[in-house]
């Protein structure tokens, strides 16, 4: 397989391009200007890195539970709405918020970097400054009683509707939806 159509490879670009212009999307509708968030390039390769691990466990979420209805003989494998609507829940109660934290972790990461050049602090960043800025309970608020099941539940459902193949690049630009969603809202 050629290195250009590995499809984790493909994965990476997806989302390294895509999320990261919905990253550019929400900062501007926000600052009502053409904004480029800081640290872009970093932030180009963790949403490519990110986008590697969410067509990974898309992968292991769609197969397994493929696996599981048809050794339990279960009629849901023959709905595809069924499938998809199941899938998507357990993935977006189990690895979601996971994914969601650990994302908010390199944000914040990011911004006290950036924020600590501007400054002129050479203080090595740990994990407890980076935990000590996240606000949990925006996050629980947020992320787990808002936008898992609100907007991901119901997306990834349509996301586990469609093709293996199409899956990935729609959840990227699930994300720039995302991001233009919650940039309005704020």
């Amino acid at each position: 397989m050629s290195f250009l159509t590995n499809h984790y490879v493909l994965s990476f670009i997806k989302f390294a391009i895509l999320a990261t212009l919905g990253e550019i999307i929400a900062s501007s509708i926000k600052s009502k200007k053409v904004t480029i968030p800081h640290s872009i390039g970093y932030r180009m390769l963790i949403w490519g890195l990110l986008g590697v691990w969410i067509a990974f466990m898309m992968g292991i979420f769609a197969e397994s539970m493929t696996a599981k209805l048809s050794k339990a003989g279960s009629p849901i494998l023959h709905s595809k709405l069924a499938f998809a609507f199941l899938t998507s829940v357990l993935m977006n109660t189990s690895f979601g918020p996971l994914f969601m934290v650990f994302h908010k972790h390199t944000d914040t990461y990011l911004d006290i970097r950036y924020e600590n050049r501007l400054s002129n602090v050479t203080e090595k960043i740990t994990l407890k400054d980076v935990c000590g800025r996240v606000d949990y309970y925006a996050y629980a608020k947020n992320v787990l009683i808002g936008t898992l099941p609100t907007f991901w539940v119901p997306a990834h459902t349509i996301t586990f509707l469609l093709p293996g193949e199409y899956r990935v690049v729609f959840a990227a630009l699930l994300s720039i939806c995302l991001g233009i969603i919650l940039s309005l809202k704020s």
